[in-house]
């Protein structure tokens, strides 16, 4: 068994000894051997750090301070020499008289009291509130443990000991120090049973043990004189509290991430709101320019750098308003398997010979709600990545397959359970690290040299998959590549959607054919008004321009009925788009209607998916696209009112 702590027999109460500016012992006073158990040889072998340890305070100031007058006092513990425990002793640190050197007098610790609360009773009645306390202990959900001076255990009980993989009483006799083999003072715990055997009430600390996160509470035990005898430690199982916490510090984390990405979301589409009208007129002109100068190539050339820079601004503009989930997409069931076989050869050669790709396309993969082009983007954002993540030789694998979140094989990703597709992506390139990984959908944040990227790609990925209502997952690891995980919800399309799924629009045709039709023309930005309507007027349209709603409700009387397409924009001053369609449609009912604009507004689009029903071009369009686009609904609005005469020829009751 080690001796007492803090007991020393017939050991003085106090000596010194001097201690130079470097640590080292420069004297060793009378009655150390005893009040602290080294001997001087072997203490002199140890700077006065190793020897003489703050508790309280526990923290010294360096030696030269002492030189220049400072002092300090408090209780200290000296480690045991030859495995014996610690013992506590109060100091007392000052510059020696005279010398450079610093004195150290330690003095045996008066002994806490505490006035006795009265008479304990009769041995009987001891018997017996002992044995009610250890049954209501019992019942609690921690532990209580005993310790004597020496730390020995003197008791264990409660329903807590459970966890811990111990019965009551098992510890009794053990010692503490023993049982967790650290004689170090500085270590936490050992210091905190110190202290309290030294007096502290305050003692609280946690460690881990069997995997259990266990909080423990110390208060002395004081005999009847009043002086401390022992510690009492009660233990509680925080580990589910601690989980808690964790979880909930993640749940924050997550909130305020997706709140910092929906302001810049704002400001992304605001900014490419007022972007695109600009680049619609300057990319409009450009077209318009490039017709008029055939034959002079210098010209030409120019024209057409200008137009390329034009075109690289609105992929900018586009890729902003896709992170911040504006732009305005037309959702239809697509197999995202026949998507990805599609799209296969162009992907091969993106990624260049030193990269291969692989894919891992599952042949019964569900349906998913989602704009084919939009899709398209990701892959390619995700595709490219990748290959820029391999330094040298390498594979980019692409794997569809149908997930239930039900299963136990299903991958983690969606926070919803139900039946999705997933989109997996993975590379063998360098990965990244977990700094990296917190910022990456943010906008404009690369890792690649400056001038090699915008740092928009996995932020119009983010905006995508989210503007689908699918969820985005990312593991990497340095040096082990990186793997991303899409799931989207899966839909049961019927037979009519299914006819043009996975296929993304056709870009219109550079020469687009024109009509004699009659189109009122809503546009509030003057240069944005006179480019359409000089591309409908060359084309043999009968524009009506008009520089908003009211002088285009002023306008319609005067070709009542006579009005083939209202072509207007959305947001427009003290009335938007929508509700213009809405006042021409009761003026001349059936009238169809195309809306433009550089942003997805809720007033035509519900989370930027277009309400049924509507057609839309977005902003910047180039003249040609306009035109298609105009003929397009036009044409359509023919075909169904020749369908509709067929059906009522064919319903009139033959003679």
């Amino acid at each position: 068994m080690p001796r007492e702590l803090l007991e020393g027999g017939t050991e003085p109460e106090e000596a010194s000894l001097l201690v130079r500016r470097d640590g080292s012992i420069s004297d060793w006073g009378a009655g150390l051997d005893g009040l602290t158990g080294w001997a001087e040889p072997a203490a002199r072998a140890h700077p006065l750090a190793a020897l003489v340890v703050p508790l309280d305070p526990p923290e010294m100031p360096e030696l030269r301070a002492f030189v220049s007058g400072m002092s300090w006092s408090g209780l200290v513990a000296v480690p045991g020499n030859e495995g014996a425990p610690p013992r506590l002793l109060d100091a007392e640190v000052r510059r020696a008289n005279g010398a450079d050197d610093v004195r150290v007098t330690l003095r045996r610790r008066l002994e806490p009291r505490r006035v006795a609360a009265g008479d304990a009773g009769t041995p009987a009645q001891s018997h017996f509130d002992r044995q009610r306390l250890e049954l209501l202990v019992g019942y609690l959900p921690g532990f209580i443990y005993t310790l004597d001076r020496n730390l020995n255990f003197t008791s264990s009980v409660g329903a807590g000991l459970a966890l811990l993989n111990l019965k009551p009483n098992e510890l009794v006799g053990m010692n503490l120090i023993e049982l967790w083999g650290v004689r170090d003072p500085t270590y936490e715990p050992l210091a905190c049973h110190l202290r309290c055997l030294a007096g502290s009430t305050t003692e609280t600390y946690r460690d881990v043990c069997v995997g259990r996160s266990i909080e423990y509470r110390l208060r002395p035990i004081y005999d009847v004189d009043g002086r401390v005898a022992g510690i009492a430690s009660a233990g509680f199982d925080v580990t589910e509290r601690e989980h808690a916490r964790e979880e909930q510090a993640k749940l924050t984390a997550q909130l305020r991430q997706a709140q910092k990405m929906e302001a810049i979301g704002r400001l992304a589409g605001g900014v490419a709101h007022d972007f695109n009208n600009l680049l619609t007129c300057i990319m409009g002109n450009l077209t318009l320019a490039e017709e008029q100068v055939e034959g002079d190539t210098r010209l030409a050339h120019f024209l057409d750098g200008a137009s390329a820079a034009a075109e690289s601004a609105a992929t900018l503009t586009r890729q902003l308003l896709a992170f911040g989930r504006k732009q305005v997409i037309e959702p239809r069931p697509v197999n995202l398997s026949s998507l990805i076989e599609r799209v296969k050869g162009m992907l091969e050669r993106l990624i260049g010979e030193s990269v291969t790709l692989e894919t891992a396309c599952a042949p019964d993969v569900w349906y998913v709600q989602a704009d084919p082009g939009q899709l398209e983007q990701v892959l390619v954002n995700l595709v490219v990545n990748a290959r820029d993540a391999i330094t040298a030789d390498g594979t980019v694998t692409v794997e569809t397959r149908n997930v239930e979140t039900s299963q136990p094989d299903a991958p983690p990703g969606p926070p919803q359970p139900g039946r999705y597709v997933m989109l997996r992506v993975s590379d063998t390139g360098r990965g990244m690290s977990d700094v990296v990984r917190a910022k990456l959908f943010e906008p404009f944040f690369t890792t690649k040299e400056t001038g090699a990227g915008t740092g928009l790609g996995l932020a119009t990925v983010y905006g995508a998959v989210e503007q689908n209502g699918g969820t985005i997952t990312v593991e990497s690891t340095l040096g082990q590549g990186s793997t991303f995980r899409i799931f989207l919800p899966r839909v049961e399309p019927d037979a009519a959607s299914l006819s043009s799924s996975d296929v993304a629009p056709l870009p219109p045709s550079s020469r687009s054919r024109g009509g004699t039709e009659t189109i009122l023309l809503v546009e509030d930005e003057p240069l944005v008004l006179e480019l359409a309507a000089c591309t409908l007027e060359q084309l043999g349209y009968n524009v009506l321009p008009c520089a908003g709603a009211d002088e285009a409700l002023r306008r319609l009387p005067e070709y009542a009925n006579r009005i083939d397409l209202l072509v207007t924009d959305v947001v427009m001053p003290r009335m938007n788009g929508r509700e213009l369609a809405s006042r021409v449609a009761s003026l001349q009912p059936g009238i169809s209607v195309l809306f433009s604009s550089g942003y997805g507004e809720d007033i035509i689009a519900k989370q930027g998916v277009l309400d049924a029903g509507l057609y839309f071009i977005g902003k910047p369009y180039r003249p040609n696209e306009l035109a298609a686009k105009v003929r397009s609904i036009l044409d359509e609005r023919v075909e169904r009112r020749t369908s509709i005469v067929a059906g009522m020829r064919g319903a009139t009751p033959s003679a």
